[in-house]
């Protein structure tokens, strides 16, 4: 009689995912061993996510990026009398279907959870397994980690999950209880520490505890928005534009009084000092983004261990716009594109634009220069607008950016005033104070200092 019902009952995994590739990769080939129903539900990924999913015999669809709202659209398409919704991280036990059907034999059981193991060592992350324990066990209160399973027909009863931001699974599990039987699954089932890892140990169970509190006590959970931790985990991309320092192609608003030779080589030192600030930085990736493609051999031997990438032709918007949707698409949570002639720009704006751009909301960002343009630009969703029918090389670009971003309604910083070096009186100011303080960028300084001729040229130039 077992083996019979084991035989005729239909399981559909359900495994909603949000730039996860990298994690479905090893969970979808211990999946599609199984005689079960494989629904992946993409809420926008920016990553490989469809397509990697899309290489097993698995269902890929789409949803919006919610995790509730994706549960729901999985259960909707899934053909199985059972439903087990599953994170993308998750390390599934040698007989996790098994445990599964042999709770379903009950037929008072409506569903349950797995207990869970974090993967991660140090007695903090063992503490949290035995409190996982205790509020399964005790409490019925599972979290969408522990892969929650239910009966479809009791899944359709209850109206399945709250499409809310946050609590969703905490929600469902506690009208799963009402409603019947819960079985609580010896597993483990493995469960990533990322979030723990990324966010903090104490920072992240003080979060999912005052959620719960808040829950309990009757907060209303639609403002919340409880990130995604392949959100956290994915890095900024400060991008370098610069063209190739081909001498007659680069610096030519400062010739004269600098010759086509002397401004490539000023070219060079700003870059290599541009790039030194950037690698500074933490928590982000820096590139290089290279004009014309034929140069990227000779640029990658300035810039040592930056990742080096092509500008496709066409305008600056142009160029700007693919290269942010070339990162965008890659993963990258935002983007900050920094000009390669700002040798001294102060770390500090550069740490307050990517503060910026971690929080929530669509965000823009912009360092407006001396000359109306703008030194710096970043923003966390591609808006082509924000480069198209531009005044580029223009004294109205920055007020025309922030106007297109006031109508695209987004959350827009403002950075201190500072200076490009596009003409003699930019590089007098970058002369001076590089006077003073060398150590701010040590390759220009010495070739300011090696061409103090052409400089105090330059310097009478724009009296």
């Amino acid at each position: 009689m077992k083996k019979r019902y084991l035989r005729f009952l239909k399981l559909s995994v359900i495994i909603p995912a949000l730039n996860e590739a990298k994690h479905l990769k090893a969970l979808l080939p211990v999946l599609t061993q199984a005689s079960v129903e494989v629904i992946v539900v993409d809420g926008s990924s920016t990553d490989q996510t469809p397509q990697v999913a899309s290489t097993f015999p698995v269902q890929v669809i789409h949803s919006k990026p919610n995790r509730a709202t994706q549960l729901n659209a999985g259960a909707a398409k899934a053909q199985g009398e059972a439903l087990l919704f599953l994170h993308a991280d998750s390390l599934l036990p040698d007989d996790w279907e098994g445990q599964i059907l042999s709770a379903l034999e009950d037929p008072r059981c409506g569903g349950g959870a797995f207990v869970t193991r974090i993967q991660g060592a140090g007695i903090g992350y063992r503490i949290l397994d035995l409190w996982g324990v205790f509020k399964s066990r005790v409490g019925s209160l599972f979290f969408g980690d522990q892969g929650i399973f239910v009966r479809k027909e009791v899944f359709e009863s209850l109206g399945g999950f709250q499409e809310w931001p946050a609590l969703e699974d905490v929600d469902f599990s506690k009208r799963l209880k009402q409603a019947g039987r819960v079985t609580v699954l010896k597993g483990p089932l493995g469960t990533s520490a990322r979030r723990w890892q990324m966010n903090g140990f104490i920072k992240t169970v003080f979060e999912h505890s005052a959620l719960i509190v808040g829950f309990y006590l009757g907060r209303d959970p639609t403002p919340l928005r409880y990130e995604p931790v392949a959100e956290r985990s994915r890095k900024i991309d400060v991008v370098l534009m610069a063209k190739a320092p081909i001498p007659g192609q680069v610096k030519t608003r400062l010739v004269p009084p600098l010759t086509n030779e002397q401004a490539a080589g000023l070219s060079v030192a700003l870059l290599q000092d541009t790039a030194a600030r950037l690698m500074s930085l933490n928590r982000v990736r820096q590139v290089l983004a290279v004009e014309p493609a034929t140069e990227i051999p000779r640029m990658k031997a300035l810039v040592g261990s930056m990742e080096v990438m092509a500008q496709q032709p066409g305008t600056l918007g142009e160029r700007l716009s693919s290269v942010a949707a070339d990162r965008l698409n890659k993963g990258a949570a935002a983007v900050l594109f920094v000009g390669s002639d700002h040798p001294t720009i102060p770390t500090s704006c550069l740490e307050q634009a990517l503060q910026h751009l971690r929080l929530k909301g669509d965000r823009l960002v912009l360092g407006p220069a001396e000359d109306g343009g703008y030194y710096l630009i970043g923003f966390n969703h591609h808006h082509p607008e924000l480069f198209e029918q531009m005044p580029w090389s223009e004294s109205t670009l920055f007020e025309k950016t922030v106007a297109c971003a006031k109508r695209l309604d987004l959350n827009l910083l403002t950075l201190p005033k500072w200076y490009d070096v596009d003409s003699p009186k930019d590089l007098e100011n970058l002369y001076h104070e590089l006077e003073r303080l060398p150590d701010r960028a040590p390759a220009t300084a010495a070739w300011l200092h090696a061409q103090h001729s052409a400089i105090i040229g330059a310097h009478h130039e724009s009296l």
